[in-house]
């Protein structure tokens, strides 16, 4: 069995952001740079407890010093994320298998093409990385080929596919491409949530804007 990757002071990063403890720190700081005690405040944790949890994650590289304040006579300071994304090994995540990671993400239709595309792929698990980072306060994981972007793995996922998905290229101008950008991020945020009790799952239709 292939063990765990400790690169960061002894702190293995993949159990720092599968905690929720963890995360929610990290959510917070996704938001801008946070002292302790703001964080202790948002998160409704004893400041000692928080404190002690912040200093996992910079062990883990997973947060950095934006800043230091003077109050009071005292420095304070000021936490940020220290990457816009965090890729782990796929062997280091507690998930069993891919097609476990899928069960739990994923609605079953996609859950089913995604994991038929993987493995006609050919993709042995110790090849994937799952990518987070947040977006609009969200906590997104997603699975990445080694060296490629979420898009560019999605693109090969879906190429090696039979779905009912579509490739269409948009022929977008430069300021036609922009102004979509604007109105999905907009319709992101206003609808984009973690769900809560009562939501109903429906159909969605999703869109990728890659680059070209």
């Amino acid at each position: 069995m292939i063990g765990k990757t400790w690169d960061h002071a002894g702190v293995n990063r993949a159990d720092l952001l599968f905690d929720p403890q963890h995360c929610a720190l990290l959510a917070r700081c996704h938001e801008g740079p946070r002292s302790v005690t703001e964080l202790a405040d948002l998160t409704g944790t004893k400041p000692n407890t928080t404190y002690r949890r912040v200093q996992r994650l910079l062990a883990a590289d997973l947060l950095t010093v934006a800043g230091v304040e003077r109050r009071a006579g005292r420095s304070v300071r000021r936490y940020a994320p220290a990457h816009a994304t965090v890729d782990v090994p796929f062997r280091d995540s507690p998930y069993p298998s891919f097609a476990a990671y899928l069960h739990e993400r994923l609605g079953r239709t996609l859950r089913a093409n995604l994991n038929r595309s993987f493995t006609r792929l050919d993709l042995p698990e110790h090849d994937l990385h799952l990518r987070f980072f947040f977006e609009h306060g969200v906590l997104q994981v997603d699975p990445v080929l080694r060296g490629q972007s979420v898009a560019d793995t999605y693109a090969q996922v879906f190429a090696a596919a039979q779905t009912v998905t579509r490739w269409v290229p948009l022929k977008l101008t430069p300021d036609e491409l922009t102004q979509l950008r604007a109105d999905l991020d907009t319709l992101t945020r206003r609808y984009f949530r973690p769900f809560q009790d009562g939501d109903i799952p429906t159909g969605a239709l999703g869109l990728f804007l890659l680059p070209g």
